[in-house]
């Protein structure tokens, strides 16, 4: 896991709501591709774990080194159902929420939120290998839910972080999002390199289209009753 051996396309979708003429309409948010390499481990203990699809494992508990599009980043896996893949693979850059791909995801906003919270309150690129794998394991017991558990001891934290994140509802929250893959898929910071999801152009479209169509009918029952005055 990274999961290296350890850490899992679903592509996200992000519904958003469109006021026109139709109502409330609905259009989708493409994921946008990226490619992703996992170059190494960095800040890390070694831990044993059970999931419902890699069985229990003894796995790489910490940061993440990634290249996204060619920038390096350092992210967490959000993924302790699949292993990791050596080399550069296709991948999708998503909001957090919609990831990972299944049987961990979508995790969904309220569980994004908390990963973006945890993030902010105890991430830094100089994370000690203690506190990298407390965070870590914090994230697959978020994500992972009933389908995860650590099966050795320490758990460097992650409980302690969990208690503070489920007690600070307001807390600060980065700006994170999910890269999803056919490996397994990572949170990483948003920023200027890393292009985000964007409106599905055939699907506004179609909508835009539905709303010129019922402006069309409105008109023309307008008409028919204006002549009939």
């Amino acid at each position: 896991m990274c999961i290296s051996k350890l850490r899992t396309l679903i592509p996200g979708k992000i519904w958003v709501a469109v006021l026109g003429f139709t109502g409330m309409g609905i259009f989708q948010a493409a994921a946008v591709p990226v490619t992703v390499q996992e170059t190494g481990i960095g800040a890390n203990e070694v831990v044993q774990i059970t999931s419902s699809t890699l069985g229990t494992q003894w796995v790489y508990a910490g940061t993440v080194n990634l290249l996204v599009n060619g920038t390096a980043e350092q992210g967490f896996c959000i993924d302790p159902f699949h292993w990791s893949i050596s080399g550069p693979q296709a991948y999708n850059s998503e909001s957090l929420g919609v990831g990972p791909k299944s049987p961990g995801g979508p995790m969904g906003a309220a569980t994004a939120l908390k990963i973006e919270q945890l993030w902010a309150q105890y991430y830094s690129p100089t994370l000690n290998n203690q506190n990298a794998a407390g965070l870590q394991i914090a994230i697959w017991d978020l994500v992972g839910g009933s389908n995860f558990q650590l099966d050795s001891s320490p758990d460097y934290g992650a409980a302690d972080m969990l208690t503070w994140v489920n007690n600070n509802p307001t807390a600060t929250a980065a700006d994170l999002i999910a890269v999803t893959g056919p490996g397994q898929d990572y949170v990483i910071p948003n920023g200027p390199n890393i292009p985000r999801s964007v409106p599905d152009g055939g699907t506004t479209v179609l909508l835009l289209g539905m709303g010129f169509a019922s402006l069309v009918v409105l008109r023309s029952k307008y008409l028919a009753v204006a002549s009939s005055k």
